[in-house]
């Protein structure tokens, strides 16, 4: 067992109390009720099944998940789902719930670590390849698609990578936390839907790092050229702000170089635990705060819209109709307040979940109106972006131009090139949790009902690949 494995083996154990407490807790309760309603004004070609749920306990970790079938059989019922996340609870979700009632077979699982700050990366792969497993031993299914919404996105991606190309995809030299060998011969997915996922942990904490502060003993101390919240830089508190290149670059560099600092403090103190010289015997905590402060949640100048065209899903074109430049009509949603407070679930690193979910390396950063570089994806596990290059299995993308990852989705596309059947759709004004962005529409009821033309449009992506 390397030292890697060895730390992944005390988490673990360390965690399992409190899993089978909060297992036993939900067992003793109903789950979900089962749904034969209708879905409000969805299109005739939603249709609608009945189905029931049953709880679940997977793998060593004994995970909660909740298990959604049709009360009758039903031809897409053989294709079998799965979701999860980092650090929620995904049992209700709106895709669970939507999937199912387009009658697939629907696995979701309520992660094991309740805080993002808490999550070990391999621990998630461990916990979908138990999920992918138990979902082939069910009677009639046929075949294992994974979705990945969000921050399950990343999780995905990073779990057929390695699936399908062995432990070379998660140990290369260039990872800062490279996976243990218990992540060998996973069994892979038969695709791949990545919902308005994240570009990875790593760079997502990365580019929510506040460059103004100076020092992590003391986050007060700031430098004001570097505040994005300062009017003087360009921050507006009503309407998007407008940085120019020079502060944009300036302060790209001063977050660089504050990951770069926490990365070297959890590598000197794993180092000393390993020397036995640690305060602690087997980790050691390393709490981020100030990290609240993304340049494009003020500016929606940044990551604007795409270089290609891309159909885009409407009420006007429900299948995505002609390509086009594909643009984000998201607001400001940059918060100030938020950025000031503590948020321990995404800032209570210890120096080994630090390094798992949030290590990365941006030797140049760089984002313009269509890109994003200057980011070393490799250095990193949890990177969609570079994960998606080893996925082989149909893969299927969507984004919402309610929100801001339309640019990473499109990067998502282009590095996929070894799925020879990859698909790149956008749903116009649907929000990150698919319902329609009231505040970016023009008129009422603009965009109609996103929800539905989401699921609907995933329901036809996947009969065409997998039947039913």
């Amino acid at each position: 067992m390397t030292a890697h494995d060895a730390r992944h083996v005390r988490r673990r154990a360390r965690r399992f109390v409190l899993a089978a407490v909060a297992a036993c807790a939900l067992l003793v309760a109903p789950l979900l009720v089962s749904s034969a309603q209708a879905v409000p004004s969805a299109p005739a070609a939603a249709r609608t099944v009945p189905y029931t749920t049953s709880t679940v306990l997977l793998g060593k970790e004994q995970v909660i998940g909740a298990l959604y079938r049709p009360t009758s059989p039903d031809p897409h019922e053989s294709t079998a789902l799965f979701l999860t996340h980092e650090n929620d609870d995904f049992i209700g979700s709106v895709p669970c719930v939507q999937l199912a009632r387009r009658g697939f077979t629907v696995l979701c699982v309520k992660s094991q670590y309740a805080d993002q700050a808490a999550a070990d990366w391999d621990g998630l792969a461990l916990d979908t390849s138990a999920s992918v497993s138990y979902l082939r031993g069910l009677p009639g299914v046929h075949k294992v698609v994974l979705v990945g919404w969000s921050g399950g996105g990343a999780i995905m991606s990073y779990y057929q990578n390695v699936a399908q190309n062995g432990l070379a995809a998660c140990q290369a030299a260039a990872r800062l936390d490279p996976c243990g060998d218990d992540l060998a011969h996973l069994p892979p997915a038969d695709g791949v839907v990545l919902l308005d996922a994240i570009p990875g942990i790593a760079f997502s904490d990365l580019t929510a790092l506040d460059a103004s502060v100076v020092s992590e003993r003391d986050l007060r101390v700031r430098d004001a050229s570097r505040d994005m919240f300062d009017p003087r830089n360009g921050y507006a508190a009503t309407g998007s702000s407008h940085y120019g290149a020079a502060f944009t670059g300036r302060y790209l560099t001063g977050q660089a170089r504050r990951e770069a600092g926490l990365v070297a403090q959890a590598e000197k103190l794993r180092a000393r635990v390993a020397a036995g010289t640690g305060q602690y015997s087997d980790d050691t905590p390393m709490p981020v705060g100030r990290d609240g402060a993304r340049l494009w949640e003020a500016d929606t100048s940044l990551l604007a819209h795409t270089r290609g065209r891309y159909p885009v899903i409407s009420p006007q074109h429900p299948d995505g109709g002609a390509p086009q430049v594909v643009r984000s009509l998201r607001v400001p949603t940059a918060d100030p307040a938020g950025n000031e407070a503590w948020d321990a679930s995404k800032g209570g690193f210890t120096a080994d979940s630090f390094l798992s979910v949030a290590a990365i390396r941006a030797p140049a950063p760089k984002l313009t109106a269509d890109s994003i570089s200057g980011i070393d994806w490799s250095s990193t596990n949890t990177a969609t972006v570079s994960n998606v290059r080893g996925i082989a299995s149909p893969l299927l993308i969507m984004s919402m131009t309610g929100h801001y990852w339309l640019v990473p989705s499109e990067m998502y596309y282009d590095n996929a090139t070894h799925a020879k059947d990859r698909t790149l759709v956008f749903v116009k004004g649907a929000s990150h949790g698919f319902t329609p962005c009231t505040a970016c529409a023009s008129t009422p009821g603009e965009f109609g009902d996103t929800v539905s033309e989401t699921f609907t449009y995933v329901a036809h992506w996947l009969t065409d690949r997998f039947g039913g």
